[in-house]
């Protein structure tokens, strides 16, 4: 029987990396001889319209390889391991993990489940959603992941184990490794020569701020420099020159921090009794219960953070070939 490897997340526990360095076509999966299923791969090195399709998801592209073509080509495979990985299959409900292993009685499932303790989950979470135009505050956000049950871990965890069994589920602690992919390199029998880059630049909370009051700015259009105003409709073009400064500017590079220490362990302190449940299946490090002393407050925002953000986006060159031909 083959064995599939299913990586389920959680999203933001070094998920890219994966799917970029080691999934790739010349990476260390396929060096290995562990088949990755690229025919089932869409979009974006990843299996994720698998995952959207059995979580019948509202992304999913009927017209790109859904699950039942993930699974013909894993029974297709000639190698004795494949590797899936989308960390959306995280998102799917208790009974849709059942009609997965419903559909994969044919190969030994061992599920791979990545952690990381709720507070900075959740504050690299709300990073995230910021780089992608969402302009609420965080105490606003965290209400929305509770109310989605996204921080509910230990339901995530025990979903796929009453499937798979606790013998089979393998997860990994975020915060006991100086770099995950050390993590996936052991557990796959891997070798990597040198540490992959970091796919998914983490930017800290002075460039959320800045990028939500540019956001907010652009919406309105009131985005303006030099006699120059930017409509609403280049949202996404701005979006995505942000991004690019961002990641090439230390100042707004590095894990966010968004709470103080105090309201931070508040904050920690509403999962102890879920923690505890994984914590009989999974050792925990001490940061899933008390904040360490070591963490720092959040920076603070400045109006020249906006400014830098404006000056560089008019600087752009797609940004200006637009407004030229738009004039």
């Amino acid at each position: 029987m083959k064995t599939l490897y299913l990586h389920i997340g959680l999203q933001k526990t070094g998920t890219s990396t994966v799917q970029m360095y080691f999934m790739h076509p010349k990476g260390p999966f396929q060096a290995a001889g562990i088949d990755c299923l690229p025919q089932a791969i869409a979009p974006n090195q990843a299996h994720h319209n698998a995952a959207w399709d059995v979580g019948k998801h509202k992304r999913f592209r009927p017209d790109l390889p859904g699950f039942d073509a993930l699974v013909e080509a894993a029974r297709a495979s000639d190698k004795d391991r494949i590797f899936v990985s989308s960390e959306d299959f995280s998102l799917i409900s208790a009974a849709q993990v059942r009609d997965v292993a419903a559909r994969l009685t044919d190969f030994d499932v061992r599920p791979i489940l990545c952690l990381r303790n709720q507070l900075t989950w959740s504050e690299s979470i709300f990073a995230q959603a910021c780089k992608r135009g969402y302009v609420k505050p965080f105490g606003s956000f965290i209400k929305t992941l509770a109310k989605n049950g996204r921080t509910d871990f230990e339901g995530i965890y025990s979903a796929w184990a009453e499937q798979f069994g606790h013998d089979k589920m393998t997860v990994l602690i975020y915060e006991n490794h100086s770099d995950i992919s050390d993590a996936f390199a052991a557990l796959m029998g891997v070798e990597v020569e040198a540490r992959p880059a970091r796919k998914n630049q983490s930017l800290n909370e002075r460039f959320v701020k800045a990028s939500q009051t540019v956001t907010e700015m652009c919406t309105k259009g009131e985005l303006s420099h030099a006699g120059q105003t930017i409509p609403a409709s280049m949202m996404n073009q701005v979006s995505k020159v942000m991004l690019a400064v961002g990641t090439h500017h230390p100042q707004f590079t590095g894990s966010p921090v968004f709470l103080k220490r105090d309201p931070a362990q508040g904050y920690l302190d509403r999962f102890t009794e879920m923690n505890r449940k994984i914590a009989d299946h999974v050792d925990l490090p001490d940061s899933y219960f008390s904040v360490p002393d070591t963490r720092r407050n959040p920076r603070q925002h400045y109006q020249l953070d906006v400014e830098f953000l404006v000056e560089c986006i008019f600087e752009d060159k797609t940004i200006r070939a637009a407004l030229a031909q738009s004039a």
